[in-house]
């Protein structure tokens, strides 16, 4: 048959344990494997494939039809499993189908689809069928009698830039429980989406691998721009199935104050500071006994305090591994360097004399593939060529094959031929070296390269780069626009000049979780765009401006961090995360500016409380609160104040949070926020609740609920009854204090606040396990865990697998209530979470229930099971373990 083309439906297949299994049984695998190479080649022709490549055990094969590749994958897999298959058993043969279009020549398909549907077969396990979302669109009402599809949800594969949302083939008969996909999720990790090819560096990928796998500490030094951080960043992604219990990556080059280092690391791994235990002990007591590997990026200018933390590391926990970036080596005991190389380069003079093959013998080097790759983004059609040749193998060759020097010379493929490029480079070098090419330093190649892109640039242009240089972390359009526009910048021309800085490789372009356009640059950029705002006088003015503006922003954001449309403003709130604690931080130095920073700390709060790092607010909080004129009673104060209480309340610092609420409320009375102060001080009931000290406690619920009535705020009249509802349950009230919650919940819905909705629905849910309803504690917990989701929270997650476990027991499911209750213990452990004295007890209870009713050799195994799961695949489990009943 004929080659499909235009958009295609792609089968790839291959099996797995296949070297095993020759190893073991040589003459049987060859029997079987021609078994299994008919039994592919006939369903592919039964339904119209064309079989385009076969490498070893794999298949390659093309569809005009998704419908036809769904039902050949289909008889594919029910032949496979009702075969016999001797000594070498059953053959699990994996496959993943995808649509999408490709280029058809010499035989073979070419083009991004490939890629993708390679990716995809590379998540999925032996027996198991994945589907693409275009795949499934097309079949999904199609589907023959005894096939499903499960939904994946979206999930991110290795090398791609966007999440690819999977679907799994369900068939009648077969298999259909595989362990968690081998996606970058599997293991808990915070690495970015890198979004530009990787080039190269093989032999420096697989060399970076094996010191590793013998050293406990690595650090990989250079100076900058020779590719550090991407290096270790792509390493990284490929080892994550070597670290089960993380990968995490600590970017250290915007903190300015090295005594932060702790606060950024815990934070990176999503811990929370515990109570009567410093971070830094907390830290190393999440990382002891775990496999996880540490990833400390640039960490050069906190030398000292990265090196510290380092060595207290490794000498507590023995199956840690760290890998650095630095310019200098951190100097500590079992400390392996590894010195990144530039890409390899050739010699233009030496190496292209006499070569009959120009473009084929250039292409062959990395710092050439790079330039191609990057001149090809600016300039589509970009191309290697017996003209161009030389000149790109001298530019390479003169750019020492520095990565960020050979991107920013590409950068000028859209305006210069490499010809032209290679001539100003050389003028340049000329004048810097005397002609001399060995005295140029690889540091003064970079700055040498900055600087001449600097100088290319139109005095706007230089004006608006330069300060970029205020923000951190990223900027959008509405920021620059407000902060540096004006004095040589106009306003309508930004968004004109932000795409010729692009152009020139100066900035990045990034679309964050809230769908927002960023801007962003490398650190070397970065420093270099500070120095020049310094040097220029304007850094002063930009601060404040930058300040103000953030300001506004934390403000604009309040409301509705505790509305209907909370979720997307926790993303805009997070995507600036970086330029909040340069606020803070410009803030605190000065009296004039003081009052703006505890502004901004009130107004984000429930931010914290819901994603933020509560070491670094809590740290935040102390300098602004302690700061010079912040002692000065203002109503700013007053909210910092209850933003460092709610804090303190979520690091289960009760008494702590109760003094800070004391004083915030005393401010609110004498500024007559009547209202406000009725509120804070029904959130001091619980926490007085909480302390043992019970006396006047309903009456500040009560008081709520008054309050409620006068003012028509059904806030006040919900956090009331859900306090009355808390008493009833002290005094094992179930009943009453059911009723209270589902009234406070009903009438808080009307607010929109999803978060405290969630709260309302963990107190119900305690009440309905501890009255023995199973269905309705489920459905509370079922929205709580949507809630949790939404909003991007990770530390209720244990609390809520606890629960599930509670409501399995009811439910009978003891099996599954153990690998739940597992789930939550790993959780638990994974984020820190240290369990309070009423934790701790209801803990107790529920694993006591357990263990009378499952013996000891089935509970450990369901409980070691859950916890191999991750905690929202533990918290997918519990759903799905709905009785028959109920779920029908």
């Amino acid at each position: 048959m004929a080659a499909p083309t235009g958009t295609i439906t792609f089968l790839f297949s291959d099996i797995e344990g296949s070297t095993r299994l020759w190893e073991r049984h040589p003459e049987g695998m060859r029997v079987a494997l021609r078994r299994h190479d008919e039994i592919v080649r006939s369903a592919a022709e039964t339904h119209a494939g064309y079989v385009f490549k076969t490498i070893g055990d794999a298949f390659c094969v093309a569809f005009d039809r998704a419908g036809d590749a769904v039902a050949a994958v289909a008889d594919i897999q029910q032949a496979l499993h009702a075969g016999e298959w001797e000594e070498t058993g059953p053959l699990m043969v994996r496959m993943a189908l995808h649509v999408g279009a490709a280029e058809f020549r010499d035989n073979d398909y070419f083009g991004n689809s490939l890629n993708r549907v390679a990716r995809i077969l590379a998540a999925a396990h032996g027996g198991q069928v994945l589907l693409s979302l275009p795949v499934e669109e097309l079949v999904r009402d199609h589907l023959a009698p005894g096939v499903l599809l499960r939904d994946l949800g979206e999930r991110r594969l290795r090398d791609l830039v966007r999440p690819e949302h999977l679907f799994q083939l369900v068939l009648a008969g077969l298999p259909s429980e595989f362990p968690p996909l081998r996606s970058l999720e599997v293991t808990p990790n915070n690495l970015p989406t890198l979004l530009n090819t990787f080039i190269g560096r093989e032999r420096e990928r697989d060399e970076v691998k094996r010191l590793l796998g013998a050293t406990r500490l690595l650090t990989l030094t250079g100076t900058g721009g020779t590719g550090k951080t991407r290096l270790a960043l792509q390493v990284a992604e490929e080892m994550l199935g070597d670290y089960p219990d993380g990968v995490w990556l600590v970017e250290l080059a915007t903190i300015s104050d090295p005594h932060r280092i702790v606060e950024v690391a815990a934070g990176a791994v999503g811990l929370r500071e515990e109570p009567d235990e410093p971070m830094r002990a907390t830290l190393i007591r999440f990382l002891c006994g775990r496999r996880v590997l540490l990833i400390l990026d640039n960490c050069e200018h906190v030398l000292d305090e990265c090196a510290a933390l380092v060595a207290e590391i490794l000498r507590g926990c023995s199956t840690i591994k760290i890998l650095a970036t630095s310019r200098h080596s951190l100097g500590i005991a079992g400390e392996h360097t590894w010195a990144v190389p530039p890409l390899s380069v050739l010699n233009p003079a030496n190496d292209l004399f006499q070569v009959s093959d120009i473009v084929s013998t250039v292409s062959q080097y990395e710092a050439v593939r790079l330039f191609i790759d990057r001149a090809a983004a600016v300039k589509p059609g970009f191309e290697v060529t017996r003209q161009n040749a030389a000149a790109i193998a001298q530019i390479c060759w003169r750019l020492d094959g520095i990565p960020l020097a050979i991107e920013l010379a590409a950068a000028r493929a859209r305006v210069l031929t490499p010809e032209q490029i290679s001539q100003r480079l050389d003028d340049r070098f000329r004048l810097l070296t005397g002609g001399g090419r060995s005295v140029l330093p690889h540091q003064q190649t970079l700055r040498t390269l900055i600087d001449w892109s600097y100088d290319l640039l139109s005095e706007s242009e230089r004006v608006l780069f330069r300060r970029l240089g205020v923000f951190g972390g990223g900027r959008t359009i509405e920021a620059i626009e407000a902060i540096c526009t004006g004095d040589g910048v106009d306003a309508y021309d930004a968004l004109d000049l932000l795409q010729l800085l692009v152009d020139k490789s100066l900035l990045s372009v990034e679309t964050d979780a809230a769908d927002a356009t960023r801007y962003t640059m490398i650190e070397s950029v970065w420093h270099y765009a500070r120095e020049r705002l310094e040097a220029s006088g304007e850094f002063p003015a930009l601060r404040d401006r930058h300040l103000d503006y953030f300001l506004a922003l934390a403000e604009e954001a309040r409301p509705q961090l505790e509305g209907r449309d909370t979720a997307r403003w926790l993303d805009l709130v997070t995507a600036d995360q970086f330029n909040f604690r340069l606020a803070f931080e410009w803030a605190s130095r000065s009296e004039a500016n003081v009052q703006k920073g505890l502004r901004i700390a009130g107004a984000l709060t429930r931010h914290v409380e819901i994603r933020g790092n509560l070491e670094e607010a809590r740290a935040i909080l102390d300098l602004l609160l302690n700061a010079p004129g912040a002692g000065e009673p203002t109503l700013a104060r007053a909210y910092a104040l209850l933003g460092a209480g709610r804090i303190a309340w979520c690091r289960d610092s009760s008494e702590e949070a109760l003094g800070y609420y004391r004083e915030g409320v005393a401010l609110l009375e004498r500024f007559g926020r009547r209202r406000d102060a009725i509120l804070q001080s029904a959130f001091m009931g619980f926490l007085e609740r909480n302390l043992g000290l019970r006396d006047g406690v309903e009456a500040r619920f009560q008081r709520a609920i008054d309050a409620g009535r006068e003012f028509n705020d059904v806030a006040l009249t919900a956090v009331g009854l859900n306090g009355l509802g808390s008493c009833a349950a002290d005094r094992g009230d179930f009943a009453r204090s059911r009723r209270l919650r589902e009234e406070s919940l009903a009438i808080y819905r009307v607010t929109g606040d999803q978060w405290v909705c969630g709260y309302m629905l963990w107190g119900l849910a305690r009440d309905c396990v501890a009255a023995g309803d199973a269905v309705r504690a489920r459905d509370a917990l079922e929205e709580w865990t949507a809630i949790a989701r939404s909003l991007g929270n990770r530390w209720i997650t244990p609390y809520l697998l606890q629960l599930f476990g509670g409501v399995l027991l009811i439910e009978g499911d003891i099996a599954a209530a153990a690998r739940t209750l597992g789930a939550a213990e790993a959780g638990r452990e994974a984020l820190g979470i240290a369990m309070d004295a009423t934790d701790l007890a209801e803990w107790e209870a529920t694993v006591a229930q357990l263990d009378e009713k499952l013996d000891p050799t089935a509970r450990l195994r369901e409980w070691n099971a859950g916890r191999s799961l991750g905690v929202w695949e533990a918290i997918d489990f519990a759903t799905r373990a709905r009785p028959r009943a109920a779920a029908a």
